[in-house]
């Protein structure tokens, strides 16, 4: 609805309908005007933390209107982790004793279940005798700039494995290869039943590990190009199952493949791809841990232009701080290099398609990789 002061005349004007008056600066009616059509969100809260006021800004953020908030509890708009932490009663008392908090970044919940970045200002309200009536509150939505930013520390994160990568995979690999080359003729001809096989064995598979990390480190900075060729999806599904199904049953781990029928042919590159779900599937098998779980992995069409990959997990699920850095180069919660991840993303966006990570309402977590079908 349009203020009663100011109504649209046309494409980015406006004009005064109340007759025979100027509207001022000091015009309590147009400043109402003004803080009620403000593209932030700006509310009130009594200083129970109830909620007095709502802008227009506030509705097209959150997804309430003002007459679905209005006397409920500030603590509405917080993600169970922040009011876990009591983020709440910390700014609630901060901004009590200093009189404001200004641009805090932090996170609020929307009505549909969404949770965005946005960066608060709050500042405490008092009456003539000193006493607290409450708060008013300033939020802007700060999500596109912080994805930004996550893409800025990627590319840079990038930039610096491009300038070790090579003088990793010089520095390292052909020592690696002479010592693997050397402990595997030991333990063939010297040590196959001598005291210290087993340690042997260690010193092999490590150094297979470090080579790992090195061709990670250059395929990241320098990734190989996509050789697109026909592809059933459902074929490159089944065979990365099936490379990690050792694997997995060794952690007593659980994996159902459910493939989708009569799914369309893509136009993508079969061992990258391949490299992507197996890459998935070790990422469950670190969250779920040692005690055993489940792993789903499942193939499905979304429409006519796209297809999805899941890969779901009955572990611990994600913590909603880490949710917007797992696909960031090196980090890792589960002991991982923080590489799988980041080499995943890479390889679906020069497919064209996308990934994302998100937790399972019961429990655990899915990654979900969408890619085109061929037009």
């Amino acid at each position: 609805m349009a203020s009663p002061l100011l109504a649209r005349s046309g494409p980015g004007t406006f004009q005064d309908t109340v007759p025979d008056r100027t509207a001022s600066a000091t015009d309590p009616a147009l400043v109402a005007a003004i803080i009620d059509l403000s593209a932030d969100a700006i509310l009130t809260v009594d200083a129970a933390e109830h909620i007095l006021s709502w802008n227009k800004g506030a509705e097209r953020m959150f997804g309430w209107t003002t007459d679905e908030v209005v006397g409920r509890n500030f603590a509405m708009l917080l993600p169970e982790e922040e009011l876990a932490r009591g983020e709440l009663e910390w700014i609630h008392h901060t901004t009590a004793a200093e009189g404001a908090i200004r641009n805090y970044e932090t996170r609020r919940r929307t009505k549909d279940g969404r949770v965005i970045e946005v960066e608060l200002t709050r500042t405490s309200v008092y009456d003539d005798a000193g006493r607290l009536l409450g708060f008013s509150a300033i939020l802007r939505n700060i999500s596109d700039r912080k994805r930004l930013e996550r893409q800025l520390l990627t590319a840079e994160r990038l930039a610096t494995a491009g300038q070790v990568a090579a003088g990793v995979a010089h520095e390292i690999g052909a020592p690696l290869t002479a010592i693997s080359v050397a402990v595997d003729h030991m333990m063939k001809i010297r040590c196959g039943i001598c005291v210290g096989g087993e340690e042997m064995q260690v010193l092999l598979s490590q150094t297979d590990r470090i080579a790992k990390l090195a061709r990670q480190l250059v395929n990241l900075a320098k990734p190989a190009g996509v050789r697109f060729a026909p592809v059933a999806l459902n074929s490159v599904v089944e065979q990365a199952a099936g490379l990690v199904q050792t694997q997995l049953n060794k952690n007593r781990i659980t994996l159902s493949v459910e493939p989708a029928p009569d799914l369309p042919m893509l136009n993508a590159d079969e061992a990258q791809l391949q490299q992507v779900i197996i890459n998935l599937l070790f990422n469950a098998q670190r969250a779920i841990g040692e005690g055993g779980g489940r792993i789903r992995l499942l193939t499905r069409r979304v429409d006519a232009e796209w297809v999805e990959v899941v890969v779901s997990d009955d572990g611990p699920g994600i913590a909603a701080t880490d949710l917007a850095q797992l696909f960031t180069p090196f980090f890792s919660r589960t002991g991982g290099t923080g590489l799988g991840l980041a080499l995943a993303a890479q390889t679906v966006k020069a497919h064209g398609g996308s990934i994302e990570a998100a937790n399972n309402r019961d429990r655990g977590a899915s990654f979900t990789v969408r890619l085109p079908i061929p037009k």
